[in-house]
């Protein structure tokens, strides 16, 4: 049974947002304002930061991903397929918004999942409806295939399916 997860308008629209306003910003100053030449090249440049950022997010919304007992695929503008069999790493990174003191606690980040067989990685951020259902398949693949595993990708699992 093939399993397809998306990501969510409500998920995309703060980059959407943040893409859209930090390009017209940095627009609205350089057509507006006629800054001198090195403050108009930075300008131009951080247009071109926010267009390149919002046009990922454009390939996010665009991409699905596909789950079932052979493999996982992602299909999209920048679609790849990797096989259970030949998964070769995995990796889960989490990246904390908010300093935790103790350091326990998983509140105000995200996470991105890597997978990789020996000539493609898929990676799938934690806003991806039903993230968790894919990082315990991947981790059960992993395990099948006696995967070596970093310290850092066996906790965050553990945090997250508990």
């Amino acid at each position: 049974m093939i399993r397809q997860f998306r990501y969510s308008w409500r998920a995309l629209a703060p980059d959407y947002a943040g893409g859209a306003g930090g390009l017209g910003i940095a627009l609205g100053l350089l057509l507006f304002a006629h800054p001198a030449v090195p403050v108009a090249w930075v300008l131009a440049a951080t247009a071109a930061l926010f267009l390149v950022y919002s046009g990922r997010t454009v390939c996010r919304q665009l991409t699905h991903i596909e789950l079932d007992e052979t493999g996982i695929r992602a299909r999209g503008l920048l679609g790849a397929a990797i096989r259970w069999e030949d998964l070769r790493s995995l990796r889960l990174d989490y990246y904390s918004t908010r300093r935790d003191p103790e350091g326990r606690s998983m509140q105000g980040g995200w996470m991105q999942l890597r997978l990789g067989d020996a000539r493609r990685t898929i990676r799938v951020d934690s806003d991806l409806d039903g993230f968790a259902v894919l990082v315990g398949a991947a981790a059960q693949a992993a395990a099948l295939r006696d995967l070596e595993l970093d310290v850092y990708t066996v906790g965050n699992i553990q945090e997250l399916l508990g």
